[in-house]
């Protein structure tokens, strides 16, 4: 085991660089060191990249990860050294009133890696190793055999999962779906809608290449530079809105224009992270066409094993979504990349 290793470490706004560091090492046991092989940027990378969270040091980076365990603490049953892994984004409890009731992102104890936030300062999976805490709770094993390959399961910690949980909590069967924001978790939530049996998914974005990305699923594609996002899903939606509409960007003008897509009794999923304090949002819209609303951190834990199963089935592959494999070497002009969508996702290789 080296003593230090090679990590994508934020050292301000918009300034990546990979440093030597210390290797981390297993502090409590129910902790599992993993050995990193495949790492991705996520646009959740983005908020400390840009400086929407203010770090008060350095962070490693990264919450999409999988790899092989190099050592395991001793109340760890699950997993074994050799064993090959895919870590959730989120660390909770398992114990608390919040995790009993099926609702892992609402533990208080909750911690998310590579963000550098107060609740828990964890290092990211950007790097050569990770500790993941709670490991029976956090992991999941990377099956063998089926349609799915690494690369799929890679996502299966974040973006697969989060873009599932945001139509499975809000749509039924025949359902229109329309989805704001063509991104990495758009697509997600645009491909799981088409698996989950949607009568219509609509993807709309400004972005031409995530629009035939998104056709590619199955969904209909709306630019918002040349078509007004409202008239073209009434028009698609016999001038109903969407039975569903799901906000993926995290943005005030996209949850404005999610409103204003949403039917009256439908239902406004967002995944897309916040993190303002405050909006200002047509609120009376929301009350009179009586939305309901899915929001907040999502329950990865609770879904990961549904979503790996639909990609071992071969009816979830967001692998098609990678657009750029780099090496972690490359980490500086891959955010850039990233941040210009200029790369719809990209994969980072820490041996490399």
């Amino acid at each position: 085991m080296p003593s230090t290793m090679k990590a994508a470490v934020l050292k301000a706004p918009h300034r990546v660089e990979v440093e030597d560091v210390p290797v981390p090492s297993i502090g409590e046991p129910t902790d599992l060191l993993l050995r990193v092989e495949q790492t991705a940027i996520c646009g959740t990378d983005l908020h400390p990249y840009e400086g929407r969270l203010e770090l008060e040091s350095d962070i490693i980076l990264g919450h999409e990860f999988l790899g092989t365990v190099e050592a395991v603490g001793s109340a760890v049953t699950q997993f074994s050294e050799g064993d090959r892994v895919v870590s959730s984004c989120v660390v909770s409890c398992g114990s608390c009133y919040q995790c009993r009731r099926h609702q892992p992102g609402n533990c208080a104890g909750s911690r998310i890696f590579g963000l550098g936030l107060a609740l828990g300062d964890l290092d990211g999976g950007q790097a050569e190793y990770v500790v993941v805490p709670s490991a029976d709770l956090t992991a999941r094993a990377v099956p063998t055999g089926g349609s799915a390959n690494d690369e799929d399961i890679l996502f299966a910690g974040d973006i697969m999962t989060t873009g599932y949980e945001a139509v499975a909590r809000a749509m039924r069967p025949g359902d229109s779906v329309a989805v704001v924001g063509g991104g990495p978790v758009g697509l997600c939530a645009a491909m799981a809608a088409v698996a989950l049996g949607a009568g219509q998914v609509i993807v709309i974005d400004r972005v031409k290449a995530r629009l035939k990305e998104a056709e590619r699923y199955g969904a209909i594609g709306v630019d918002a530079s040349e078509n007004d996002p409202a008239d073209a899903v009434l028009d698609l939606t016999d001038w109903r809105g969407a039975d569903v509409v799901v906000d993926a960007v995290g943005h005030e003008s996209a949850l404005i224009s999610a409103i204003a897509l949403v039917r009256a009794g439908g239902t406004l999923s967002i995944p897309g992270v916040y993190t303002e304090e405050s909006l200002t949002i047509p609120f009376s819209d929301l009350y009179l066409k009586g939305v309901k609303v899915e929001m907040g951190v999502s329950h990865i834990t609770e879904y990961m094993d549904e979503v790996i199963a639909l990609m071992g089935a071969g009816k979830l592959r967001p692998s098609d979504m990678i657009s750029h494999r780099m090496g972690l070497s490359e980490a500086a002009e891959a955010y850039r990349m990233f941040e210009a969508r200029e790369a719809t996702k990209i994969i980072l290789d820490p041996r490399n």
